[in-house]
Parts: C-alpha cells; structure tokens; sequence
C-alpha cells in the first residue's frame, strides 16, 4: 500500500509517478522492471520510490490494485437492469472492456502482463487474485440469471462460472489464431492491447458468446 508521502502528492504528481511506473513494468517482468529507470524518467531521487512505497513489490501490488479497480469501474458501470437479456448485457460488459483497453492502454498492457506474461518467482502468489475476483464476479450472475429462469441450474453455480471464465479467456486465443491480432507486438509498441481491431474482437466475442448461449440454455 502507498505510505503517507505517495498519499500527499498533488494528483498531478501521483498520475505521472504511475503513469511511468505502469510503462515500466507492463513492458518488462518483474524481475527485471528496473526502479532505476522510472526515477531516471521522473528525476527524481532513486529515494523518493522508498518514501512512496515499502519495496518494489509493494509498487507493483498498488499498481495492480489500482488496474483492476480502473478495469472493475468500467464493468461495474454497466447495469443488468439496462439489457433485455443477460446475453445483450454481457455483450455491453465486454464493449466496455475494450473502452478500457483504448482509454487506459498502460493499465490494459499491465494487466495481460500479470495475466499471460509474468513469470517472476516473487509474484507468482499473486498473480491468480484477478481470476478468482473474475470467477467470483460471474458466479454473482449465473445465480441471478438461474433465479430468473434464463441459464440452466442442472450443474452448479462453481462449474458454470469456471467455464464461462475460461471460455472468456480464449477470446485472446481466437483474435490472435483467427483474426490476427499481435498482442505482443501491440504490447511492444505501446500501443492498446487489442490495438484498434475493434471489429475482429467485437466479431470474437459474438463467436463465444453463440457458444455460451447454447451451452448454458435452460434444459
């Protein structure tokens, strides 16, 4: 968590720490995402980093909070109540992903980092959070969508959300193997995550959704 310091920084001065600190380690792994070169492009004492946060796991657990949470309020901000059926809505959830991924692309770089990338021994304890939060989020609505009648309720709530979970997770898979969409590369160049292929994630995401739909129709 940040200390006091980091906390009585101008807004202005804590959007630039994180924006270059974001940079540096949604381009670089872990081990070695270099502290050196963030204060180096901030100017500022190599210090500075230690009055702001504990050590530099410390940094790179905040910068994850603060991604999900960005990531979590563009999710969040799309109401059930606004959508005919779950399927419409889902859809909608998935569009605002990728406002998130244009309008936030270090935060969207950083995240598929944590999710694809990383590999370093000194976060592997963490790197599976943002799937259990995600499985946990689709078990809220499976349930609600068995309560309404809409999504089969002859298997478990658990099984349901672990394969919607993985089902969203091949998304990536199917823009990369069948639509052609270099994440790497994207990541390389800094550029959005999913670049500007909005039409091959949009025509992706209809893909899986057809499959879900027919997949967990009430029997």
């Amino acid at each position: 968590m940040p200390k006091e310091t980091f906390i009585n920084l101008d807004q202005q001065k804590q959007a630039r720490f994180l924006d270059v600190a974001l940079e540096e380690f949604a381009t670089n792994d872990f081990q070695t995402a270099s502290i050196t070169r963030i204060v180096k492009e901030l100017a500022i004492a190599k210090g500075s980093v230690y009055q702001y946060f504990e050590d530099k796991l410390d940094l790179w657990l905040h910068l994850k909070n603060h991604c999900e949470q960005v990531k979590r309020s563009y999710i969040e901000s799309v109401r059930r109540d606004d959508y005919p059926d779950f399927w419409s809505y889902y859809q909608a959830v998935y569009t605002n992903g990728l406002h998130f991924d244009l309008e936030n692309p270090r935060c969207s770089q950083f995240l598929y980092r944590v999710g694809f990338k990383e590999s370093s021994p000194q976060v592997q304890p963490y790197l599976n959070s943002w799937k259990d939060k995600g499985t946990a989020m689709l078990s809220q609505w499976i349930a609600l969508e068995q309560a309404k009648g809409t999504i089969r309720s002859d298997l478990q709530v658990p099984i349901l959300a672990h394969f919607m979970f993985t089902m969203g997770l091949s998304v990536a898979s199917l823009m990369h193997d069948f639509y052609g969409v270099d994440f790497d590369r994207n990541l390389a160049e800094g550029k959005p995550l999913f670049g500007l292929e909005n039409a091959a994630l949009q025509a992706a995401v209809n893909d899986l959704i057809q499959l879900l739909k027919a997949a967990l129709k009430p029997q």
